[in-house]
């Protein structure tokens, strides 16, 4: 039986055009180099991320990473899979975060923490995207859904 805290592999194959796309691109954005965020695996349309967890970002009560950076990392996550389509070659100028919800299910405890993105919906005006947060041990620990608008 699978509980809920247990998560399946996705059998996705890696595209290393990809990787370097969102590697010379997205990683370059101030958030991403004051997290240390950076790419694992990319396939159009979803990735993987990693980020140290520091001591400034943990909760004094409980030792776990705090919520609003697990936040943050979905709509990096997120943001990042929509990356992989280019979507400057089609004319979209930008986008923004329309919605972002997260589930908690489990404190992060562990020195680092991946965030794997994937994009549900992509349509003309409004996508639709999830990841899954998992700490280091590969435990799910949170969820999160986020919709982005474009601007052409």
């Amino acid at each position: 039986m699978v509980s809920h805290f247990q998560r399946i592999e996705p059998a996705i194959e890696t595209n290393p055009e990809l990787v370097a796309h969102l590697r010379n691109g997205v990683a370059q954005s101030p958030i991403w180099r004051w997290y240390n965020i950076t790419v694992e695996w990319a396939a159009e349309g979803a990735c993987r991320l990693k980020m140290p967890v520091h001591p400034s970002m943990i909760n004094a009560d409980d030792q776990t990473l705090h919520g609003g950076i697990i936040a943050t990392l979905v709509d990096e996550a997120v943001g990042a899979a929509m990356s992989t389509f280019h979507y400057s070659d089609r004319g979209v100028r930008g986008f923004t975060t329309t919605e972002l919800s997260v589930s908690y299910l489990e404190g992060v405890l562990t020195p680092d923490v991946h965030a794997e993105g994937r994009i549900l919906r992509n349509g003309r005006t409004l996508v639709v995207g999830q990841a899954d947060i998992l700490d280091g041990t590969g435990k799910l620990c949170a969820r999160g859904r986020v919709t982005y608008m474009t601007f052409r």
